[in-house]
């Protein structure tokens, strides 16, 4: 049976290193865009929520809710009179108590939603001392939001970061460790090659440079697939997650030059160091 040619062996070669690199950073690639999308998720619920103001009687809301608008943090200030609250109550319970109460049970009030970039940036406290103030001002009675369910959410994101951060560490050196070594075996196969240059005095650098530029072409391919996966697996999950309607070119081109920039470059490396370890070694060692 003959033996594959040498041309058949390096592009078996070149396949697997791309194939290893895309993998590494397919994955990477998806932690980085799940750390995204759950932070996204976070803001997205924090901002539909909405807080009531509830005013005094005889307060002017329609006035009132115009001046909201230029608070700190307020994205939209809506006045709810008494009778327009009940009637939404009774369409919500399918029971006129109205007729039976004569006048409204509820008072009126100012329902506000919040600037998604500003709950984002100042979170759960910033939202409770906002709230506090807003209770010293003139007719407002107090200030509602679902405040325990806020501080139990911002508590679970807390305890999870630190996790999430060092589970990402560690990937990250795995990866690094993964795209080294599959490097270090495509340069393997050619270390007689390596060691024959270097006897006949050919310059390290001019040694090094096909091995590196061959290493980034593979860490180019790599990412590019990766690439092009984790884009798949987005446009499956984009019915399922409002959030991603909002990926736009700009954060795509980001999660591509991450993944084209760390191929480039942690192939590169490997190519260079594994190079380096047949520059001037023993004969006996390249067997």
């Amino acid at each position: 049976m003959s033996r594959p040619s040498r041309s058949k062996a390096h592009g078996f070669s070149a396949f697997s290193t791309a194939l290893g690199v895309a993998l590494t950073l397919g994955v990477l690639g998806t932690l980085v865009v799940g750390a995204l999308v759950v932070r996204e998720l976070r803001t997205d619920w924090l901002a539909s929520m909405t807080v009531q103001v509830v005013l005094e009687e005889g307060a002017d809301g329609s006035r009132m809710a115009a001046d909201w608008l230029d608070e700190e943090g307020v994205h939209s200030a809506v006045y709810i009179d008494a009778d327009s609250a009940s009637a939404e109550m009774e369409r919500e319970l399918g029971e006129p108590f109205m007729d039976f109460l004569g006048d409204s049970p509820l008072p009126s009030l100012i329902e506000l939603t919040l600037d998604p970039e500003w709950i984002d940036r100042e979170g759960v406290a910033g939202l409770a001392a906002l709230a506090s103030r807003w209770e010293g001002r003139a007719g407002v009675t107090r200030v509602a939001y679902p405040r325990r369910i806020l501080e139990r959410l911002e508590r679970g994101f807390s305890d999870w970061t630190t996790p999430l951060i060092l589970l990402l560490a560690m990937f990250m050196a795995v990866a690094v460790a993964q795209i080294f070594n599959v490097v270090r075996l495509s340069v393997f196969g050619r270390r007689q090659l390596i060691r024959s240059m270097d006897l006949v005095g050919a310059p390290p650098s001019r040694i090094r440079q096909p091995f590196i530029a061959e290493a980034m072409g593979y860490g180019l391919v790599g990412a590019t697939l990766a690439y092009a996966a984790v884009v798949g697996l987005l446009g499956l999950l984009k019915p399922f997650l409002s959030v991603l309607e909002g990926w736009g070119p700009e954060k795509l081109a980001l999660l591509l030059a991450l993944q084209v920039g760390m191929g480039l470059l942690m192939t590169g490396l490997s190519a260079r160091w594994a190079v380096a370890r047949y520059l001037g070694a023993r004969l006996d060692k390249l067997v």
